[in-house]
């Protein structure tokens, strides 16, 4: 029996139990089972563009991308743009994504982004530099995230962050 098999049939069971107690699981076989055959801390961009069901693409991106499900006012915000053409709303998931805190910092790896002109990250890092953040380097934040305590203290001081 594979792994896809086993994720598949304790889907079925917990799924079955949920009914049973007159409850519906919050997450569909499909994005179970798609999550369970993922590379942690991997996307495969082209492979996740396969995907043409709007609500469905932009829970998987959810998952695969930030590690989490989908929250609700997210959802909500993201089911305005459902009309659009799956290329340009996957495009705007992937970028939105892309450009977050939260993405950066789970420091998942994207690989075969066909929405992608520049891979860097794009973004503002709290407590570094002035409140709210300043524009950074992927390679300087990775840098920075090596450094012993001390030098982090030092680099803090230096930038005027008291966080």
């Amino acid at each position: 029996m594979k792994d896809i098999d086993i994720y598949s049939a304790l889907y079925d069971i917990v799924d079955e139990n949920m009914n049973n107690a007159g409850q519906k699981l919050r997450i569909s076989k499909e994005l179970v089972l798609s999550s369970a055959i993922i590379k942690p801390g991997k996307v495969d961009i082209l492979k996740l563009s396969r995907e043409k069901n709007n609500d469905t693409f932009v829970k998987k991106a959810y998952i695969f991308m930030l590690n989490r499900q989908v929250d609700g006012t997210a959802l909500k915000a993201w089911r305005a743009q459902y009309k659009l053409p799956p290329e340009e709303f996957q495009r705007n998931v992937v970028a939105t994504i892309k450009g977050s805190e939260e993405f950066f910092n789970n420091q998942v790896k994207m690989y075969n982004n066909i929405y992608s002109e520049n891979t860097s990250f794009r973004g503002r890092l709290s407590g570094i530099g002035r409140p709210g953040g300043i524009p950074v380097s992927e390679r300087l934040v990775k840098v920075y995230r090596k450094m012993p305590p001390f030098v982090k203290n030092f680099t803090k001081k230096i930038l005027g962050s008291n966080r």
